[in-house]
């Protein structure tokens, strides 16, 4: 009760007023296959779950999609979503099984950015004191210890488990959704820092 009553001094759990709310989005079928469509086929079928983890990181990645295609794009998206109920893997096994393989797509539209986006679920500096947010149990030495030698992914920010215990570069990022989410980001910035000089 004690520190229930001092992390309400953080607003932790605490209700939001709305002008503190997020908008939160989540990808429709409908983006999903234009997603597919903008992947085109993949190489062969063992291909299909890291190219449906593609397809997810590139609708997280990627704005309005309905708005960056053309009519012909639009109406195939829209029969895929369609003939695959909806289903990200149902959707990925027709693209995978289409004869002739379906090309990439591109973008004929730009289109808008995304706006408002989280790249971190850690606190900001000021936030609760570690032993508020620690186990009720565990040492203080302890926790500052788990603290200093966890790893947190370079895109979402959420902590990655057994991280730097093997052999080899510790993991920078959680998932394979986070590393090509990551890797896009990198690359646009790159197009546009070119485009601007």
């Amino acid at each position: 009760m004690e520190r229930a009553a001092a992390l309400a001094g953080y607003r932790v759990g605490a209700p939001l007023g709305f002008e503190q709310l997020r908008f939160i989005r989540s990808s429709s079928p409908a983006s999903v296959a234009l997603g597919w469509l903008a992947r085109g086929s993949p190489a062969a079928s063992a291909d299909l779950t890291e190219a449906a983890s593609m397809v997810e990181a590139w609708c997280e990645d990627t704005g309005y999609p309905e708005s960056r295609f053309d009519e012909q794009v639009l109406a195939a998206a829209d029969l895929l979503c369609r003939v695959g109920r909806g289903d990200t893997a149902e959707m990925g096994n027709l693209i995978a099984r289409a004869v002739p393989p379906v090309p990439p797509r591109v973008f004929t539209d730009k289109g808008p950015e995304l706006t408002g986006r989280v790249t971190s679920l850690r606190w900001p500096a000021g936030g609760p004191p570690a032993e508020l947010l620690g186990p009720s149990g565990a040492p203080r030495r302890e926790q500052s210890e788990m603290d200093a030698a966890a790893v947190f992914c370079g895109w979402c920010g959420a902590a990655i488990p057994g991280a730097g215990s093997g052999p080899g570069r510790p993991a920078r990022y959680c998932s394979g959704r986070c590393r090509v989410a990551a890797h896009r980001a990198r690359h646009r910035e790159h197009v546009d820092a070119t485009a601007g000089q």
